[in-house]
């Protein structure tokens, strides 16, 4: 059975301690381990000097890229022939949201300065009307942001 007053070891507490005695240059399996490595990094520096092997990679890797810009334009066709909208018509329409929401805040600030006129204009009028001094105008607090 486990002793109470010693906590049990979890699982990656466990796992590590296995990954450690199995590198261990003092066991077989470590030497093995050091040595496979050495030879990886030599084989991995010679590639990544190589012209050649450098040519194949980046070939296969532009292969890669246009096989995925392929199937990203296949998928926006058949989406668009069942009548359900891609990525793209999703980009666009958001992007004519924002340019609204926009044009609506200018019009709000525009709407708010010509109300301010207004008043001002009333203000003036109803003062030289009366003969009387209308106290400064006040200020329109503007929302800005939302």
């Amino acid at each position: 059975m486990s002793n109470p007053s010693r906590p049990r070891k979890g699982l990656l507490a466990r796992g590590l301690k296995l990954v450690g005695r199995l590198t261990s240059p003092e066991t077989r399996s470590g030497r093995v381990f050091s040595k496979a490595e050495r030879g990886l990094t030599k084989v991995t520096s010679k590639l990544g000097e190589s012209p050649t092997w450098l040519r194949i990679s980046g070939g296969v890797m532009r292969q890669g890229f246009n096989l995925r810009i392929r199937r990203h334009a296949l998928q926006e066709r058949v989406l668009q022939a069942l009548r359900l909208p891609a990525v793209s018509d999703m980009e666009t329409m958001r992007d004519q949201v924002r340019r609204l929401s926009h044009q609506v805040e200018a019009l709000g600030s525009q709407l708010e300065m010509a109300v301010e006129l207004l008043e001002r204009q009333e203000r003036t009028s109803r003062g030289s009307d009366s003969l009387q001094e209308s106290p400064p105008p006040e200020p329109v607090t503007r929302r800005h942001g939302s």
